[in-house]
C-alpha cells in the first residue's frame, strides 16, 4: 500500500533542459557578480569556506568550474539557490513544470496523498523552482524536501533514512525518477519505484528491472 509519493525534480516533474539550458547557466553567468555583491554576507562567507575545504584555490573559479562539471555539491547547490532566489524574485526567471506532472501531483495531494520532493538541488532551490512555475506557487503540493544533506541519491542509506524522516517502511513509499541508479538505490532500500523516460529526454532502458513511463498519466499507487 503506497502512504506517499518522493519524487525527484529534473527529468520527471521537470524538463531536463530547463536546468541544464536555463538555471545552470544562470547561475554561471550570474555567480561571480553574486559573490561580489555579497562579499559581507556570512552565508556566502561560509558557503567559500566550505569551497576552500574541499579544494583549496579561488574558491569562485572552483565553483564556475563545478557548474562545467555538473558536480552535486552541497556548497555549489546552495550557492546556486541563492542565485535563483534573486533571478525567481526578480522576474527573470521562471519554474519549469510538466503539465501531467502538475495534474497528477495535485490530484495526490486532493486525495491527501503527502508528497516530498528529493533533488541534488538545494531545498531552497527546489522551493524556489516550484513556487515560481507556469501554474503560480506549487509549494503547497509538498509534505516536506529533501536534498544531499540527507545523502547521495544514488546510495541506498539515503532513502532508508528519507523514510525514517517520513515515519514510514520504505515499502509504503513510491519513488519516481529518471536515473537508473536512483531507482535501484531506492529499490535496493526497499521502495516501489518507478523510473521516467520522457520523450526526447531519456529512452526506455531494455531488460531493466524496474517500471518505466512517460509521464504522470501511467503512474498507479497499486
Amino acid at each position: 500500500m503506497i502512504k506517499a509519493i518522493l519524487t525527484d525534480i529534473e527529468g520527471t516533474t521537470s524538463s531536463i533542459s530547463f536546468v541544464k539550458d536555463v538555471l545552470f547557466p544562470y547561475s554561471k553567468r550570474k555567480l561571480r557578480e553574486f559573490v561580489q555583491k555579497h562579499s559581507e554576507d556570512p552565508q556566502v562567507q561560509r558557503i567559500l569556506r566550505e569551497v576552500r575545504e574541499i579544494e583549496p584555490g579561488d574558491p569562485v573559479e572552483t565553483l564556475l568550474r563545478w557548474i562545467d562539471e555538473d558536480r552535486k555539491v552541497t556548497p555549489l547547490k546552495e550557492l546556486q539557490g541563492l542565485i535563483w532566489e534573486e533571478g525567481y524574485k526578480s522576474g527573470e526567471l521562471k519554474g519549469h513544470i510538466y503539465e501531467d506532472a502538475y495534474r497528477r501531483l495535485k490530484e495526490w495531494y486532493e486525495k491527501g496523498i503527502p508528497i516530498y520532493v528529493y533533488s541534488s538541488g538545494s531545498v531552497k532551490a527546489q522551493r524556489l523552482l516550484f513556487g515560481h512555475t507556469q501554474y503560480g506557487d506549487l509549494n503547497y503540493l509538498f509534505s516536506g524536501h529533501f536534498d544531499t544533506k540527507i545523502g547521495n541519491k544514488k546510495e541506498s542509506e539515503s532513502y532508508r533514512k528519507i523514510a525514517e524522516e517520513i515515519g514510514l517502511e520504505p515499502e509504503e513509499i513510491l519513488f519516481l525518477s529518471d536515473s537508473p541508479e536512483e531507482i535501484k538505490a531506492s529499490a535496493e532500500a526497499g521502495m516501489k519505484v518507478i523510473r521516467f523516460a520522457r520523450e526526447g529526454e531519456n529512452e526506455f532502458i531494455e531488460d531493466f528491472p524496474y517500471p518505466q513511463v512517460r509521464s504522470f498519466e501511467e503512474v498507479t499507487l497499486d
